[in-house]
């Protein structure tokens, strides 16, 4: 048990359930989903599957792609960019989004 919980709280008085009635109108208003969400205690998920199998797509095709139709100088070329460039880059972007650095 949590020592900061009460182990016997107090029930609600009339106009505090009358406040959180009005929160909980009010939710279900602006975004019924979310509010239901938070009443099971599950947050919908954000449906990235589609957005990971077309990045999946976007990788894999060039790659199995690239190779038949391109000469070798210029798959090296693309190779070299890419590990020096956009994989960094986006290595950046997504830490930047998960909240792990803090750019100055």
């Amino acid at each position: 048990m949590n020592p900061a919980t009460p182990s016997d709280p107090a029930p609600l008085t009339g106009r505090e359930q009358a406040v959180l009635a009005a929160i909980s109108a009010h939710e279900h208003r602006r975004d019924a989903g979310f509010a239901n969400a938070l009443a099971v205690g599950t947050l919908p998920s954000p449906g990235r599957r589609g957005r990971t199998l077309l990045l999946a797509l976007a990788v894999v095709v060039p790659v199995a792609v690239g190779p038949m139709v391109l000469p070798a100088a210029w798959i090296l070329a693309i190779a070299a960019v890419a590990l020096l460039v956009v994989i960094p880059t986006t290595l950046v972007v997504w830490a930047l989004r998960q909240g792990r650095v803090y750019p100055d």
